[in-house]
């Protein structure tokens, strides 16, 4: 009795250890053998003479179509064993197919028994696999890289050089290729070479000129703000830059208990996640494996941009590598004040402002349209002396709507309005966020200084523990010999191209803040270079190519 309890759990942890090893596995073994076969199966019909022989002869028409097909399918399942190793569903159930055709076949067209029994074995094995290929979608969600194609081209540059060098003694006859008869070898070999060439270049052409999915922009419907609303205000939620899901450049992913969602934008193949999932930790983490799940099944990118270090974690645990993109500035504000040598320069500068008639104001929540036209006057002011446009998805813009909803800090010269920012809360209210910054170019020079500096008096005031300056971007970039490549070039970047952005320059104004500096990554699968993930923020963030170039005026 003893011994049939303590055998059923080792046969229990067996049988659990051959379900993940053949998870683990199955792609990659199938994949091969798809490759093997597909390459054993050319061969076959391009140099019959190298393999064995059944003991019949078959009806030159069925010898014709069979040889026909073959080569057709036989190149079609070194293709599919791309599908394979990327764990499609469809490819897996063409790879089934093409195993039981090719083993009928292969007793016609190559005439070899032991080509065909090995095919049926190896439809059984990817039979009982299927468990493992789950990422649903049609054969054009396979995903090329340079390296598998130049290995398929290899491959049947191969091929077809082992069948010239067999026929090497056959003198070239254009009638070749209209020679039909059972002992035509040569001929076949010539129309099979062009067939599969064919095939592999029609399915090339068709795969690069397949749009990637597409996923529309979702309806503001007051079921999606009431979602939205939800994990925004929760006092579960301590991530103030959630307030970005109010723009209507966001797509969503929510949790299943709906206190958490992701936001994200769609650029070619990657979905880019603006942060990292907002709510509470632990349905940030459940959440983030289902986005994984989900950009599986459509064959896309996963990136997330703009992520602290807390989400590293998550990020490596999904699979993904992270790159340092800058730091941002975050104030501690339990203990700030303006008093001290340290803080000396913002004391005169919010005491000269002061002189000079100029008043420190927070408007409330939605009282916009109180002021809209004075906050409309220096928006307009400010992107017409910077010859900008307005930023998209890593930012707001100036939309009434989304200002309504949130704080608004404010500088006034009585009844004229100097500068203003809106200003993001967390939903536990612990953290402060500054978002969209106006100023007027006619503001005298103190004024921004002193936004932020009464800024943060008055969080501290509300009971908030911390205010975000925002990002200075490629801050803190490893400029080591040995460090990435991603990180040398953003720190040659952010070295020399002050006159291109201020990158140094932005750091020096939020240092007199005194923050503590806190790196945001940005991270992704290992097969993307994250340069080119860094580059697709940026389109989506200035509206594509001609606003990414477009440079501002210098004031």
């Amino acid at each position: 009795m003893s011994e049939t309890r303590t055998s059923q759990p080792r046969i229990s942890l067996a049988g659990a250890l051959v379900r993940e090893l053949s998870f683990l596995l199955a792609p990659i073994v199938f994949a091969g053998i798809a490759a093997v076969a597909g390459v054993i199966m050319l061969v076959a019909l391009l140099v019959p003479s190298a393999v064995s022989h059944v003991p019949f002869e078959v009806p030159l028409a069925l010898l014709e179509a069979s040889h026909f097909i073959s080569s057709i399918v036989g190149t079609a399942l070194l293709i599919l064993s791309l599908g394979i190793r990327q764990r499609l569903h469809a490819a897996w159930l063409m790879t089934v197919g093409a195993f039981i055709l090719l083993a009928g076949l292969s007793l016609i067209a190559g005439r070899d028994v032991s080509l065909a029994v090995g095919l049926s074995i190896a439809a059984a094995g990817l039979v009982m696999s299927r468990g493992a290929f789950y990422r649903r979608g049609s054969l054009s969600r396979i995903g090329l890289s340079p390296q598998p194609l130049i290995v398929l081209a290899l491959l049947l540059a191969g091929i077809a050089w082992l069948g010239f060098f067999a026929y090497r003694n056959v003198a070239y006859r254009n009638e070749l290729w209209w020679t039909f008869a059972l002992d035509a070898d040569v001929s076949r070999f010539l129309r099979a070479l062009v067939v599969i060439i064919v095939t592999a270049v029609l399915f090339l052409f068709w795969r690069l000129l397949q749009p990637p999915a597409r996923v529309p922009l979702p309806r503001r419907t007051p079921e999606l703000e009431a979602k939205i609303a939800a994990v925004v205000a929760s006092p579960e939620t301590p991530q103030p830059d959630a307030a970005l899901a109010w723009l209507p450049d966001k797509r969503f992913v929510f949790s299943d208990d709906g206190r958490a969602f992701a936001m994200y934008g769609v650029r070619g193949r990657s979905w880019i996640f603006m942060g990292p999932p907002m709510g509470p930790e632990d349905a940030v983490r459940s959440l983030a494996f289902t986005l994984k799940r989900k950009a599986d099944q459509a064959r896309v990118n996963l990136v997330f941009y703009a992520v602290p270090t807390a989400f590293l974690p998550v990020a490596l645990d999904l699979g993904l590598v992270a790159r340092k993109i800058g730091e941002t500035a975050i104030v501690p504000l339990q203990d700030f004040s303006l008093e001290g040598p340290a803080r000396a320069k913002l004391r005169h500068a919010v005491n000269r402002l002061k002189r000079e008639g100029g008043r420190f104001e927070v408007l409330p929540v939605g009282s916009f349209s109180q002021y809209a036209s004075e906050l409309k006057r220096v928006s307009d002011a400010w992107l017409a002396h910077h010859a900008g446009r307005e930023k998209a998805f890593t930012l707001g813009w100036f939309d009434p709507d989304y200002l309504d909803r949130y704080p608004i800090a404010s500088v006034w010269h009585g009844d004229t309005l100097w500068a203003f920012a809106n200003v993001w809360r967390s939903g536990d209210g612990k953290a402060l966020s500054i978002d969209l910054m106006r100023v007027s170019p006619d503001a005298p020079p103190a004024t921004m200084d002193t936004l932020f500096a009464e800024l943060a008096l008055w969080g501290r005031a509300q009971g908030a523990e911390t205010l975000d300056l925002g990002m200075a971007p490629l801050s803190g970039l490893a400029a080591e010999r040995e460090a990435n490549a991603l990180a040398r070039i953003g720190n040659f970047i952010y070295s020399h191209g002050e006159e291109m952005y201020g990158f140094d320059g932005l750091r020096r104004y939020k240092e007199k803040f005194l923050p503590r500096w806190e790196p945001l990554y940005i991270c992704g699968p290992a097969r993307l270079n994250l340069a080119f993930a860094l580059a697709d923020v940026a389109l989506l963030t200035s509206g594509g190519l001609r606003g990414l170039l477009k440079r501002p005026s210098q004031p």
